[in-house]
């Protein structure tokens, strides 16, 4: 019933304002003198999309093409964005039907302000609704591979506005289930008998209210009353753990009270940030296989063309040394690589472990090198005499199978001299929470990342890691021939290759809501 109204007064409106002569000189000359800049949020778009269509009328004049862009922008809050961002004065208005204004120029107004709208719609649909935040963009990074204009000048021409959304979205699968999380999530908060709780009993049983409104809210049981017997209730709340990926074992610990008390307000605003994020990446993955890790999750994605291409646990850097965000391009793969020891790595740590143990850098398989980047005795070091403050040294460890890196590295540059390689201690990915790191990031399919990124070395590439790990070897570095470009994100609810979604520690407190509910 709401829409037949609503479809009767922009009727209503639509036949005042087609009386008014319908002049392609006006509207061409209000488009190119800029008179309307204030009011817009892309006059670029908007001469480009005219000067496509002739400078004619697309909104006014047709009924069917007004009201799909209406019920579309009522739509946005389910596409992750914001309905107030699209001229909201003039969209309310019209459907309250009090901006009806027959004046010929009103009508030229009212007609620029909703391409105005319908651009900006679709470029948030297609790029994301706000810049996706990188502490380092080396490639310097910014969406642009749709022309907006010409994709919704042949969407109206063909009568296909409504399927142009699905056009632009990220083609991946997990972008489909956040919609699909963040459908249920506004139903549930829009539910008359939601409401939030906080669990404070690690009791598994359905008398426990807050826990049955948590499960029933969070889409997880389908009754908010019934009567769940505790093997069943277990594996509700093994579910539960999945989502927040935590260890299912159907025990209410402290990190699933924590988990299952984060407000559902929350949990949107994730949802909205990974879909944003996911949106951002479309272009970079368009034009390349790109590199996608997901510092929360603690995982990679290699994506192109909305196809997950391969897919890797990581370790990424503990909350003491945290991974930093950035974009830049991978250049070279290094096999058996040395690891040289940051500075503040070596003098912190191993500093007063050499002093008291002066076979620690032998034992370790490690090498002193002078500022002339020459190899020293450790023996001729005078260790009590250096500090953290004065250190003339680099600490550097040898190839082999204690190498820290494994035996290989994939490089790339930023100021934070981090990088994604291997690493001898395989058993930290069977973790579910990989936080381990000096902020470097450890791969667990390293030798398939080699393997994708130099596909025509692969041969020789075999050749070589057969070998093992070598001791004393020579760093071998290959240049990588096409352009690989890696992100390193910061996205709490993130997506895996089957399209599954899962909720992640926000390790950092990166987030501003996600402080837990009644949790201090």
């Amino acid at each position: 019933m709401r829409i037949k109204i609503l479809l009767v007064l922009i009727n209503a409106f639509i036949s005042i304002v087609v009386n008014a002569q319908v002049n392609t000189e006006e509207i061409q000359l209000i488009v190119k003198t800029n008179r309307m800049e204030a009011l817009l949020q892309y006059p670029e778009y908007i001469k480009e999309f005219y000067r496509l269509t002739g400078y004619n009328y697309v909104w006014l004049n047709n009924q069917a093409n007004t009201s799909s862009l209406l019920q579309l922008l009522r739509s946005a809050q389910q596409e992750g964005l914001q309905e107030e961002d699209y001229q909201p004065e003039l969209i309310q208005s019209l459907r309250n039907n009090y901006y009806i204004q027959p004046a010929h120029r009103d009508s030229l107004l009212t007609e620029v302000r909703l391409t105005d709208a319908a651009l900006h719609f679709f470029r948030d649909i297609a790029y994301g609704n706000r810049k996706t935040a990188v502490g380092f963009n080396g490639i310097d990074y910014s969406p642009g591979c749709f022309n907006i204009p010409s994709l919704l000048a042949a969407a109206i021409a063909a009568n296909r506005l409504s399927n142009l959304v699905k056009d632009l979205e990220p083609g991946i699968p997990g972008f489909e289930t956040l919609k699909d999380w963040l459908t249920l999530f506004n139903q549930s908060i829009n539910d008359s008998l939601f409401k939030e709780t906080t669990i404070t009993s690690t009791s598994i049983s359905s008398s426990n209210r807050p826990l049955m409104n948590k499960l029933y809210f969070l889409g997880i049981t389908d009754s908010l009353n019934g009567s769940f017997s505790n093997a069943d209730l277990k594996a509700k709340i093994r579910s539960a753990q999945s989502l927040f990926n935590l260890m299912s074992d159907g025990i209410l610990r402290k990190t699933a009270l924590e988990a299952l008390n984060m407000p559902l307000t929350v949990r949107i605003e994730e949802v909205k940030a990974a879909m944003n994020t996911l949106r951002w990446l479309r272009c970079a993955s368009m034009q390349s296989p790109v590199f996608v890790v997901n510092i929360p999750s603690a995982s990679l994605l290699v994506l192109h063309n909305g196809t997950v291409l391969l897919q890797s646990k990581v370790i990424v850097g503990k909350p003491a040394t945290p991974t930093p965000t950035l974009a830049s391009v991978i250049t070279e793969v290094i096999l058996y690589p040395y690891w040289m020891v940051p500075n503040k790595i070596a003098t912190r740590e191993l500093l007063p472990l050499i002093k008291r143990n002066p076979g620690y850098l032998e034992a370790n398989n490690m090498q002193v090198l002078n500022k002339a980047g020459k190899v020293v005795s450790s023996g001729s070091v005078n260790w009590a005499a250096l500090s953290p403050s004065w250190f003339p040294y680099v600490i550097r460890q040898s190839t082999g199978c204690d190498n820290s890196l494994g035996i290989i590295k994939l490089n790339f540059y930023s100021p934070y001299d981090v990088y994604l390689h291997d690493t001898p201690w395989k058993v930290l990915f069977n973790f579910n929470k990989r936080y381990f790191s000096h902020g470097c990031m450890r791969v667990e399919k390293a030798v398939d990342l080699a393997h994708f990124l130099l596909k025509e070395n692969s041969i020789a590439l075999d050749t070589l890691i057969e070998k093992g790990c070598l001791h004393q070897q020579a760093p071998i570095p290959i240049t990588i021939t096409g352009r690989t470009p890696v992100f390193v994100l910061y996205n709490t609810a993130w997506t895996d290759s089957t399209g599954t979604v899962q909720f992640n520690e926000d390790v950092y407190r990166k987030n501003a809501l996600t402080k837990p509910a009644g949790l201090e």
